[in-house]
């Protein structure tokens, strides 16, 4: 791992932690929201508006950023993984959305972490004793945190949700492999919008109804279209600079912020045990959290 100068270094933490948070309050809110508004049509309209906001500020505040563009080999895997990401990832969460409650789907994303050190540990990326540690205890937590969810929760609904987790997993793998030099802002931008075309296309093929551009006005609607840009764009700012195991730690804590945000807005209720889970899942975190730093550190210049 590359030395990171210290502002770097607080850069990269404050997406981890913005990875952790925004993403876990996106669990219940899309529960709500997919009530009223079709799965496929709130994803294509969360991309497409989270497209329209980063491009407004790349025009704004970053428009030297137009001159990256050009045409490689490279951005043929890229153009492809964000062109099915959204279809894949985020409609099939959308879908589970409507026939399991939130917190299943927050579960599968918490085997994230374990998936990436088995890949890790399978393509030659030894991970430390101390990380595998953390993640099995996380692992543990996220189950106990997630309980007996109030809910229906149907067979269809939980092999979407696990679909949306492979698929998230593989575009990442996508992204972080084939890099075509762009500046973050612009990567993110260019991400979001071929990912709404992909959606754009996918909603005839499934019997989606016709886009009401009044949803806009539902509040979790914005909530979810600014998050999808604040999500994206830290998740490829801290791709390339932490651990597989850090990169997607966000699928321990976005459990532990779901059953915040929806006890705060939704009224649902957390017992003692899924709170001292919580307490244990913070434990398993900070073990995967700190080695990565003491890697940082190990390979640091000494003077």
């Amino acid at each position: 791992m590359i030395a990171k100068a210290p502002n770097e270094k607080v850069l990269v933490w404050l997406g981890v932690v913005g990875m952790w948070t925004v993403g876990g309050a996106i669990y219940p809110v899309m529960s709500n929201v997919t009530k009223s508004v079709a799965p496929m049509n709130l994803v294509f309209l969360r991309a497409f508006g989270s497209a329209i906001v980063l491009f407004v500020i790349v025009l704004l505040f970053k428009r030297e950023q137009f001159r990256y563009l050009r045409w490689n080999k490279g951005l043929i895997p890229l153009f492809a993984a964000s062109l099915l990401f959204n279809p894949t990832c985020a409609g099939a969460l959308a879908w589970s959305s409507t026939k399991i409650p939130g917190a299943i789907s927050s579960l599968l994303f918490g085997t994230l972490p374990a998936m990436a050190t088995i890949f890790g540990a399978i393509v030659g990326r030894r991970p430390h004793r101390m990380a595998v540690m953390g993640v099995v205890i996380a692992t543990i937590a996220v189950g106990f945190l997630v309980g007996g969810p109030s809910g229906r929760v149907t067979t269809p609904g939980v092999l979407a949700a696990l679909f949306a987790t492979l698929a998230w997993f593989g575009a990442t793998e996508v992204w972080v492999s084939f890099n075509p030099g762009y500046p973050l802002l612009l990567a993110t931008m260019l991400q979001t919008a071929i990912g709404s075309a992909g959606c754009f296309f996918a909603r005839p093929i499934l019997h989606s109804p016709a886009i009401n551009w009044h949803q806009y006005q539902i509040g979790g609607v914005i909530f979810l279209t600014c998050a999808f840009a604040a999500q994206h764009f830290a998740y490829l700012g801290i791709s390339s600079r932490v651990s597989g195991p850090v990169l997607t730690s966000f699928g321990f804590v976005n459990p532990l912020v779901a059953a915040i945000v929806g006890y705060a807005l939704y009224a649902q209720k957390i017992s003692l045990i899924q709170a001292v889970a919580g307490l244990i899942l913070l434990v398993g975190v900070f073990l995967v959290v700190r080695e990565d730093l003491s890697a940082s550190s190990d390979n640091a210049p000494h003077n």
